[in-house]
């Protein structure tokens, strides 16, 4: 990466890990889980750079998160898996499709990764680190868990989808952004 691409990705995680500082919006039936939007910025360093620069952005909010937030190793890697799922899926698809229907299907298709892969991770993971039943957690799945992650991945989807090409264009006309760098939606 060059010197404006890490600045950029470093930009963004930064603007991630405050929104998820700053706004969290609990889900009624279980206050427990919160939204926040910090999948954005990581979703968009996805759609500029691609999925691996997302995965390290996650990572990296991630471990800031496990150190300095109080939410230890359990969130942090709920976190990493839940995030990385979403932009992963999501900044693949839209690399080997570079159009305005290449990022609806990987933002599609990143929200039902997000889905898919926190089933099995509450199920495995919640039980182990919060020391409840794997019964307990497996009735709040379809219920709870399932909508939640899916309400999450589609507000930050669809918030993704209207504001990234008027950041990438910014970024493209301040010069923080290189044209051969992106892909344009």
């Amino acid at each position: 990466m060059d010197v404006k691409k890490i600045a950029n990705v470093g930009v963004l995680t930064a603007l991630s890990l405050i929104l998820m500082l700053l706004i969290k919006i609990p889900y009624p039936p279980m206050p427990f889980l919160l939204y926040d939007p910090g999948d954005i910025p990581i979703l968009i360093i996805g759609f500029l750079f691609g999925p691996v620069a997302a995965l390290i952005s996650t990572l990296i909010n991630s471990i800031i998160m496990a150190a300095f937030v109080g939410d230890g190793i359990y969130g942090a890697l709920m976190h990493f898996l839940s995030t990385g799922a979403l932009v992963g899926v999501a900044a693949y698809i839209y690399h080997k499709s570079h159009n305005k229907k290449g990022a609806v299907k990987g933002l599609i298709a990143g929200t039902l990764a997000m889905v898919a892969i926190m089933v099995p991770a509450n199920l495995v993971i919640t039980p182990i680190f919060m020391g409840v039943d794997y019964k307990q957690v497996l009735s709040m799945i379809l219920p709870f868990i399932l909508p939640f992650n899916l309400i999450k991945a589609l507000t930050n989807s669809m918030v993704t989808f209207l504001v990234y090409k008027r950041i990438a264009d910014f970024l493209r006309r301040t010069g923080l952004l290189r044209i051969d760098n992106t892909i344009k939606v």
